[in-house]
């Protein structure tokens, strides 16, 4: 019985022992999922995606297709901004890219829609009313606004 104690007593130890092992493993067991991971080398296809960047092109953001943001990127110029200035930016652009994205939906749809032999203007009410996807010139609009009211003094 004493025996099964000071075994208890060990693990119990072993179990609250929290240094660095003598040799560091590098690898992991979520290892194993690389190979079914998105993005692994088993694509075929590009995922297509959607940059906006500022005009002195110190803050860019790159959107995926479904509008979430997948890459942000800053140039050194962006240590002159405050950070409410910078995250201003950052959520200026990524609303731009995500409107790229649902406008690239809406085309896409439309032109699927088409090759069906749908009625156009039936399809355009269904893409904008009901899946709130905004067509190309609207995002070109609303792109064009932003950057002639938000960059109009040389801002960037």
């Amino acid at each position: 019985m004493t025996e099964n104690r000071q075994h208890g007593a060990d693990d119990l130890a072993a179990a609250l022992d929290f240094s660095v092992p003598d040799e560091v493993s590098t690898t992991s067991d979520l290892d194993a999922l690389d190979v079914v991971a998105p993005g692994s080398a088993h694509d075929d296809q590009q995922e297509p995606v959607f940059t906006v960047a500022n005009p002195d092109g110190s803050v860019t953001v790159t959107a995926h297709p479904n509008g979430g943001v997948k890459q942000i990127e800053l140039s050194p110029k962006v240590t002159a901004m405050t950070e409410a200035v910078l995250a201003e930016e950052i959520l200026v652009l990524a609303d731009l890219a995500a409107q790229d994205a649902k406008a690239a939906q809406y085309a896409y749809m439309l032109d699927e829609m088409r090759r069906r032999g749908h009625d156009d203007a039936a399809t355009r009410d269904f893409l904008t009313r009901d899946l709130e996807l905004p067509t190309p010139q609207q995002v070109r609009a609303e792109r064009a606004h932003v950057f002639a009211t938000r960059y109009a003094g040389g801002h960037g």
